[in-house]
């Protein structure tokens, strides 16, 4: 597989950007005129959602998209823009080590600098162990040395979406701190939505920390204040274009065209320059 590159200094630049000591705020997209968008706003990094890229596709979240359409997706992604693409793999389309470090192997040859993982079973019931997790972790970083592409692997635990109440907090740290000692760069214990055991969970682990934003959690600057690394939007960009287009499209059903003329709209040539041609 010949790696370009440029591919190995973006998945630098992008592990960096977690070390900055700025918020990485991370509008999860679906697809490469989002990615233009991202890139045209002045954004410095990509990152996919599994949910908007499953739905936008045809199919559920849960690793229902075909892999091999996914990596279409995310080959349309990174050719599209110069900046460095993360891809939210769920939990790796795969049910070996073997199969898992191909897949990765595939993402890289399609652009990817960086991965999503989580740590969940597939209908959300139960974590894969911790030692189960770190193999993944371990042949996922082992992929990218072979291959010269510092892949910049976010750890995702499910403890508080599947709203474990036993030591909960004892249990995510645990977990991050063995998904560190296996080769992620970052920790993203997903729905966390308090500060202070934000804040508490970057103590413990000493690394880059994810958060989904949340209303409870929506304060930016005080996200960047208490250490917080990255933000992620999760499906809820893809949301909020939908939830607008269906407010448009109600209305007209009723002949009231107040909520399509409610905003003005970008420019035609703002548009086709997001074409890349």
């Amino acid at each position: 597989m010949i790696v370009q590159e440029s591919q190995t200094v973006k998945a630098e630049l992008f592990r960096k950007q977690h070390l900055s000591g700025k918020l990485l705020v991370l509008p999860n997209i679906w697809d490469s005129l989002g990615a233009r968008l991202l890139e045209q706003v002045g954004y410095k990094s990509v990152a996919t959602a599994s949910v908007a890229t499953a739905l936008s596709n045809g199919y559920l979240d849960g690793e229902k998209i075909p892999f091999d359409q996914l990596l279409k997706v995310v080959r349309q992604i990174t050719s599209a823009v110069s900046l460095p693409v993360t891809v939210d793999i769920e939990r790796g389309f795969a049910d070996s080590i073997v199969q898992l470090k191909e897949n990765i192997r595939m993402l890289i040859e399609n652009g990817a600098i960086g991965i999503n993982i989580e740590d969940s079973h597939a209908d959300h019931q139960g974590l894969f162990t911790i030692d189960e997790q770190c193999r993944k972790i371990e042949g996922i970083r082992e992929v990218g040395i072979q291959y010269g592409v510092p892949i910049v692997i976010n750890a995702r635990t499910d403890i508080f979406l599947q709203k474990i109440q036993e030591n909960a907090m004892e249990k995510a740290i645990k977990r991050g701190l063995a998904f560190k000692a296996a080769g992620a760069d970052c920790f993203y214990p997903i729905v966390l939505n308090n500060y202070d055991e934000i804040s508490h969970i970057i103590s413990a682990v000493k690394m880059p920390v994810n958060v989904l934003l949340s209303k409870p959690v929506s304060d930016l600057e005080r996200l960047e204040k208490i250490g917080v690394a990255r933000l992620s939007l999760g499906p809820n960009l893809l949301n909020h274009a939908l939830t607008t287009m269906k407010l448009i499209m109600d209305g007209l059903l009723r002949y009231d065209s107040n909520a399509f003329f409610s905003r003005e709209l970008l420019p035609r040539e703002f548009l086709n320059s997001l074409a890349g041609n």
